[in-house]
């Protein structure tokens, strides 16, 4: 049997509840060996030879026959009943074949219990195990083992202490070591649970460091005193040693948002050998094999999950400078992935928004201003004004602090937050965007380029907005002028100035010019983008609101 599972989900402490309870039951003998390593793995099986008076070897070159000499005991009739415990088996390279430097010592046959706790999905498989795949506790078991490792003299019969439990347990995922580590953390520095929530949720720092508190438990291996995030640093540099390309699909990942990973994003990010689509099987297969990521199929598409607790301890465990590195490669595969359609223009590709966001977040690279860009078209799109708003303030800020702040994508940043600005109503704020947009643009592309007039118009646009009609009019016919001249009477930018213009003279009460202008701009929307673009059927109703206004009902 193989208890598998991530670091730290108790599988360690099953194997030995489960041995107890087997010793009081029945009539056998219970061995347990240390498995993550030749030198401990020896030290348990001369322990047992001693135990079962096996003659120990004369000297170092009769080692390996002294181990094989303990595997037959186990495998004969004389050993009886017996239950042999092979703890934190995760060294694959220990475990290859019946050649192993550890597997090969491993007894086989009919008798006795072999179990093993591993991390590794191969080190299961290839020892023929039935594997028991150990995850996260259960809520009431969780809060069974926190009360019982917290020792509070004052005890915790406060709503506000109980609440603070239940989101303690609930951010490290209800792993037992991060249960145990925390409570540990509280009781040798009297902190009550309230107290430590409101540090761990300040910041993913604060959490990382919290996490990373070292601390001595009893019933874990003697020499064993690391923290909750030190304990997946063995799996991290066993996968790096063992399989780089895993090694480097882990460091991608890290810097994606951790849940709903489309597959797309690995197999498209332009690591070495990535395309080769049995290397990328043994290196994804290696993460899901030590329980570091999940999969779910969705709509015949694959996602990946990134544990929580991992995400930290790799962020802890990689240093700053090749993090940096990672983040960059992250960044150019959701910039390839993240595009608008050739024919409509429209993003499409949403399940990569929350990952863009996050490889935007505090980067100076221009490729984040770029897909700044993006995402705040996307949201303006789908009417999420506030987060296009937020998004468009983050590309702002950041074209001014590479481009300077009279750049032309600078000022195309600032036009874009000035229209996200008058979607949302924060007309006052639109205008002076939209005034600083468009000075700069006239001054640095001159009065007819395109950006310049649109410009004018977004400027105008806003003035109707706070009822400034008039100052509004002159500015869209400006516009209308010029882009009628620049561009053509035909243009799509040109009839939306027309259909502007319209909607400002229908405010003022002009409403036999405003229904020509309505007219004017359905006709052309009609001609050039079809009868059913939404721009054309925004004409439509354009045009019979100003008959409604006239009475032409």
């Amino acid at each position: 049997i193989a208890l598998h599972g991530l670091g730290g989900s108790g599988k360690t402490q099953i194997a030995l509840e489960f041995v107890y309870q087997q010793a009081s039951e029945r009539d056998c003998d219970v061995f347990w060996v240390h498995g993550g390593g030749v030198q401990k793995f020896r030290e348990g099986f001369t322990a047992i030879a001693q135990h079962v008076r096996i003659p120990l070897a004369s000297a170092e070159t009769d080692q390996e026959g002294f181990l094989l000499n303990i595997k037959r005991w186990f495998e004969g009739s004389a050993s009886g009943d017996w239950i042999l415990v092979i703890d934190n088996a995760d060294n694959e390279e220990d475990f290859t074949g019946n050649s192993g430097p550890i597997s090969k010592f491993v007894p086989q046959g009919p008798r006795g219990n072999l179990i093993f706790t591993t991390r590794s999905l191969r080190v299961a498989s290839w020892q023929g195990c039935e594997r028991l795949d150990i995850g996260k506790m259960e809520e009431d078991e969780a809060r069974a083992l926190f009360l019982r490792r917290f020792d509070s003299p004052d005890g915790l019969n406060e709503e506000e202490e109980k609440e603070a439990i239940t989101r303690i347990l609930e951010s490290v995922h209800h792993i037992p070591l991060a249960i145990v580590g925390a409570a540990a953390f509280m009781t040798e520095t009297q902190t009550p649970p309230s107290t430590y929530w409101a540090i761990f949720q300040e910041s993913d720092e604060r959490a990382k460091s919290l996490l990373s508190q070292p601390f001595w438990d009893i019933q874990r291996e003697a020499d064993i005193t690391d923290s909750t995030l030190a304990t997946y640093f063995v799996t991290f540099d066993q996968i790096t040693r063992q399989l780089p390309l895993a090694a480097n699909l882990l460091r991608l990942i890290v810097c994606f948002d951790r849940q709903n990973i489309p597959e797309q994003l690995l197999t498209q990010s332009g690591l070495e050998e990535i395309d080769d689509p049995i290397q990328y099987r043994q290196a994804i297969g290696t993460l899901l094999g030590f329980s570091l990521v999940t999969a779910a199929k969705f709509e015949d598409k694959t996602f990946y999950e990134l544990h929580r607790l991992v995400q930290l301890a790799l962020q802890v465990y990689l240093p700053t400078e090749e993090l940096k590195l990672w983040r960059a490669t992250a960044l150019k595969a959701v910039s390839r992935l993240f595009l608008p359609d050739e024919n409509t223009g429209r993003y499409l590709g949403s399940a990569y928004i929350p990952h863009a966001i996050v490889v935007t977040k505090d980067s100076t690279d221009p490729i984040s201003e770029e897909i700044c860009f993006r995402l705040g078209y996307y949201f303006d799109e789908i009417g999420k004004y506030a987060e296009s708003e937020a998004i468009h303030r983050r590309g702002l800020e950041g074209r001014e602090r590479i481009l300077g702040p009279n750049h032309p994508d600078t000022l195309g940043s600032v036009n874009n937050l000035a229209i996200t600005l008058r979607r949302q109503g924060k007309y006052h704020e639109s205008e002076t965007m939209h005034r600083r947009a468009l000075e700069q643009r006239e001054r640095i592309l001159g009065p007819d380029h395109p950006d310049t007039l649109s410009s004018v118009g977004g400027l105008a646009s806003a003035l109707a907005e706070e009822g400034k009609y008039a100052e509004s009019e002159t500015m869209h016919r400006h516009a209308l002028e010029g882009r009628g001249r620049i561009l053509g009477p035909d243009h799509p930018a040109t009839l939306r100035s027309v259909n502007n213009l319209a909607n400002v003279l229908g405010d003022q009460g002009k409403y036999v010019e405003s229904e020509t202008m309505n007219r004017c701009a359905l006709e052309g929307r009609e001609r050039v983008l079809g009868p059913d673009h939404p721009d054309t059927l925004s004409s439509v109703g354009n045009l019979a609101i100003t008959l409604s206004d006239q009475g032409q009902y």
